[in-house]
């Protein structure tokens, strides 16, 4: 321990005797590794923002959808869907027995005004097990009920931006007054709580009225169709078996053979996050591989400098050795130097790394960087194994010298 102490005594002594050239030998390790840290950090904080997101929608959650497909015609590309109906619907609820909660929607973009505001917001017809299965919080006031659905009732819960637009700020008490839905009249019940900007859009720019009145108003006299199901399932557990029972009910229902492609899709949350979060992952792996390259620069620099050191030093060794200094002592020295500066850098680095993920963040549009453990754990352990690489080499040229020809060396 005495020995390795001494070591570094004299790497560092080493060093300062020539300050400037050693700063710049750090900076390619110093930058490599501040490159790493923040990159890996701030696409971390991507794939925990996006994750969160769709979490946000609801837990446990099965989403069946209609099937949207593309065809061509005399007036070009054309667009047409199956579609989901109120019968769908019953159908799950009596008897899908791994579903908790069924809880469908309508939707349908309108014209919203209030006073002389007026905006455009996607409405959504829904029934009261809406605001549990896809996890929407109260701000003020009741969601829809039971009764309101029965009764067609004209009234609405309104999102943070409807809000906003509509009323000229969020902090505005809506309640009770009217706003206008496609001409006609709607008394604001509810205000949603904030759910904020996401790469689905903006969540909080919507309005929410109960879903009879949404097909009747929104949809015309007789409508009966579902744009969406959304199904919240008892537990983690029983997702698959949901899936699949939900799956046999439409099919049967939609009278489809066993070799016919489905008229809908269902959607398992659960492996749409995981699939989001593995590409978010590869997307963070290759920014952390590409900021790695310039930590191989740094390296080289190192030895570099290094061999620079050992020419200079060439009567330093011979003397050493004349003295009594082994191979493995004039090894350890030089090897000693390469690894306090890449450690140094290392260290150096991961500040400035730390301290630039906060500062890219919100330039890549995104909400927060986390610097993981590991990427610091990782990023000086690469530190100290390019300056044993990269500073070896040198070293072993150095312990390998003639000392008597180093002697001679002017």
């Amino acid at each position: 321990m005495r020995k390795l102490l001494m070591v570094l005594r004299v790497a560092l002594k080493a060093l300062m005797a020539h300050k400037m050239r050693s700063v710049l030998t750090m900076l390619g390790v110093v930058i490599g590794v501040a490159a790493v840290i923040s990159l890996v950090a701030v696409g971390n904080g991507a794939q925990a923002q996006v994750v969160s997101q769709f979490e946000s929608l609801g837990s446990n959650l099965l989403t069946v959808s209609p099937m949207v497909s593309f065809g061509f015609s005399r007036q070009g590309l054309q667009q047409s869907s199956a579609s989901l109906s109120n019968a769908d619907v019953e159908a799950i609820e009596a008897l899908a027995s791994a579903v908790a909660r069924v809880a469908p929607q309508y939707n349908s973009n309108a014209t919203v005004t209030q006073g002389g505001n007026t905006t455009n917001l996607t409405v959504y017809g829904v029934t009261p097990d809406y605001g549990d299965v896809r996890n929407w919080d109260l701000a003020r006031g009741r969601f829809l009920t039971d009764e309101d659905n029965d009764n067609l009732a004209m009234v609405v819960v309104l999102g943070q931006t409807a809000v906003e637009d509509l009323f000229g700020s969020a902090l505005v008490d809506p309640l009770g007054q009217t706003v206008r839905i496609n001409r006609q009249n709607y008394e604001v019940v509810g205000v949603l709580q904030n759910k904020g900007q996401s790469g689905f859009g903006n969540q909080d720019s919507l309005a929410m009225i109960p879903l009879r009145t949404a097909q009747l108003k929104l949809g015309g006299a007789g409508t009966q169709t579902i744009s969406q199901i959304n199904l919240q399932v008892g537990s983690a557990d029983e997702m698959a078996l949901a899936q699949a029972q939900v799956t046999a009910i439409l099919r049967t229902r939609h009278g489809l053979s066993a070799s016919q492609d489905a008229d809908f899709t269902v959607q398992n949350q659960a492996d749409i996050v995981s699939t989001v979060s593995e590409t978010t992952g590869t997307f963070t792996t290759l920014l952390g591989s590409i900021a790695a390259i310039s930590l191989l620069v740094g390296g080289i620099g190192i030895m570099n400098i290094m061999l620079v050191s050992v020419t200079e030093r060439t009567r330093e060794v011979g003397l050493r050795k004349a003295v009594g200094a082994k191979r493995g002592d004039i090894l350890l020295q030089f090897l000693a130097e390469a690894i306090v500066l890449s450690v140094l850098g290392g260290l150096i680095g991961v500040a400035l790394g730390m301290a630039g993920a906060q500062l890219i963040t919100p330039l890549l549009g995104s909400s927060q960087a986390l610097v993981s453990p590991q990427s610091v754990a990782l990023a000086l352990a690469v530190s100290l194994g390019i300056g044993i690489f990269f500073g070896l080499y040198p070293a072993n040229r150095a312990a390998g010298l003639n000392p008597i020809d180093a002697l001679r060396y002017e």
